[in-house]
């Protein structure tokens, strides 16, 4: 049977119908698939693009940013084709935190309508579906052998330096899951079928077909008892909005939550660590194998009872390499990675964006050239290493590191942003290829944010003092107020998940409030976003959706939780 189809094939009086029809084949799409057809539910997938991405693909992802002129170009940090944008994701993987999940006065618009321990046993799925290994997110359990980090074991109930991001190998979803998609009967991938609209008998009735845009005009429709959008934190709040045939703003939008409380995750490198005489941390600035072979790092973060009493939003922090860009730094390798940067924003893709936009223009590119030229046997080894670990190792090294020849490493810290309802995306007037409106972003990271992640810092400051290890050399405070935070990356909190349609877009299932039989998967459901990275909640929350599907189709649980 095929199960990889071309959308053209199907264009001439085609019928596709299906149990479950899965528009997206992300890190949403295929967990959800990928549990639904081993429950033995027929499934349709719908993807938008290919294998690789064509200029029709990147051209339908690009929007209008004026109302949000730090952020990333749309089309550089989202991917339009199989297995969607895992292929640029990084593998980073940690749970949310308990109290990302709270209602938080200080967090206006916080608060999810499931917690953390509903999402374990979802958790630990997503921690096999990704080959984690053990489930232990603590240097205490992982790296039992580990040396003293800032705290050398003092008390963390303010600040905690046991904590470790975990990194999964198969950080492109469809090279990974391929075989056990297109080998399965029950699983129809569709490729080159962008979905432009849903619709619905009636408004506020289920959704009887996803349309596909089939080119010069012609469309094709697909129908099922139940339908999953999983195109990601925009394009699923874009497809909503676009679906208004009946329902006055789009599907799941009485309540104009649509599009609404945009967030990303703020990120920057923004202090120093200095290392007291005779101390070294080197052992947490560089990524460790766990004790069942996992790359880890360490971080630090502030408690969640900290955060409580002060009132302060999640981030966490890590020791860095020095600033590459600056070839005072000497080194040959610091260099090697500033030159190799700057070439990478000349190709104006995700490298060009974001973070990575300091390295486009250098004026010291002699000096650097300087530092590799006398650092070239170092230069070489690093090469070695690198083609080894990164190319030819089953767990592939997640990105460049170095250690600071001065002991004076940077502090980098992923943040949370609050959920605010005027950080939004909205149609424009423009259209693509396919017809469909493009997106319009109105977002800024607010001084409410800024002023957190400064506190927080401060906080930092004084516990890693008092620790005796190192010294926190804190940024001047007028510096947080138009640093630019972030590389647009994580796209969260679009069709938020809410206990009434007055607050957002799905219930405590992820069903739209507005539509019996339609459902959505992703970050776009995040209430908030906590400090991790998306994907690991992305995944468990689909394995939970997949369960409640099993329910629905097959009227029984098909495992217990």
């Amino acid at each position: 049977m095929i199960v990889l189809i071309e959308r053209r094939d199907l264009l001439d009086g085609a019928r596709v119908e299906a149990a479950v029809c899965v528009v997206g084949s992300g890190a949403a799409g295929t967990s959800l698939v990928i549990a639904l057809a081993q429950a033995g539910i027929d499934v349709v997938v719908l993807e938008a693009g290919g294998r690789r991405p064509g200029r029709t693909d990147v051209d339908a992802l690009v929007g209008d940013l004026s109302a949000a002129p730090e952020h990333d170009p749309l089309e550089c940090v989202r991917q339009r084709r199989l297995g969607g944008t895992t292929a640029q994701w990084g593998g980073r993987c940690l749970p949310l935190d308990a109290v990302d999940f709270e209602t938080r006065s200080w967090v206006p618009g916080s608060g999810w309508p499931v917690s953390r321990s509903d999402l374990m046993p979802w958790y630990r799925g997503a921690a096999d579906l990704l080959r984690l290994g053990a489930f232990e997110w603590t240097v205490a359990d992982a790296l039992p052998d580990a040396a003293p980090f800032l705290l050398d074991g003092r008390d963390g109930s303010l600040l905690t330096d046991d904590m470790l991001w975990r990194w999964s190998p198969p950080v492109r979803f469809w090279p990974a899951f391929r075989k056990r998609l297109v080998a399965h009967p029950l699983v129809r991938v569709v490729q080159h079928a962008p979905v432009v609209r849903l619709e619905q008998a009636e408004a506020g009735g289920p959704v009887i077909c996803a349309v596909v845009a089939a080119g010069q005009g012609r469309e094709l429709r697909v129908r099922a008892r139940h339908f999953v959008v999983a195109a990601g934190g925009l394009e699923t709040a874009r497809l909503l909005l676009c679906s208004d045939g009946l329902s006055r703003g789009g599907i799941g939008n009485s309540g104009d939550q649509v599009g609404r409380h945009y967030m990303i995750h703020p990120l920057a490198e923004v202090a120093e660590v200095r290392a007291r005489p005779g101390v070294s941390v080197s052992g947490a600035a560089d990524f460790a194998t766990s004790r069942d072979g996992v790359y880890v790092r360490r971080m630090l973060r502030l408690s969640d009872d900290a955060q409580r009493r002060h009132q302060l939003r999640n981030a966490a922090f890590a020791l860095w390499y020095p600033e590459p860009s600056d070839p005072a730094h000497g080194d040959g390798l610091l260099s090697c990675f500033a030159l190799v940067r700057q070439a990478l924003t000349k190709t104006g893709g995700f490298k060009a964006t974001g973070v990575h936009r300091r390295y486009a223009t250098n004026p010291a590119t002699g000096d650097h050239l300087s530092n590799v030229a006398r650092d070239l046997p170092g230069v070489s080894r690093y090469a070695a290493h690198w083609v080894r670990r990164r190319w030819l190792s089953a767990r592939t090294l997640p990105s460049f590191t170095t250690l600071p020849r001065n002991g004076v490493y940077r502090l980098r810290f992923d943040g949370e942003q609050s959920p605010e309802p005027g950080n939004r995306v909205v149609l424009s007037s423009a259209r693509d290829d396919d017809g469909m409106r493009r997106l319009e972003v109105h977002h800024r990271v607010g001084r409410d944010d800024r002023e957190s992640l400064l506190r927080t810092l401060g906080l930092i400051a004084t516990e890693v003092h008092r620790a005796g290890r190192a010294d926190v050399v804190l940024p001047p405070p007028e510096l947080f107020d138009d640093l630019v935070l972030g590389d647009g990356t994580h796209q969260m909190g679009t069709a938020r998940m809410s206990a009434t349609p007055r607050s957002g877009v799905v219930d405590a299932d992820c069903r739209v409030h507005d539509s019996p039989n339609l459902f959505l998967a992703g970050s776009a459901v995040f209430p908030t976003s906590g400090m991790a990275g998306p994907t690991m909640t992305i995944v468990a929350l689909s394995l939970r959706l997949a369960e409640q599907l099993r329910r629905e189709v097959l009227g029984r649980s098909a495992v217990s939780t």
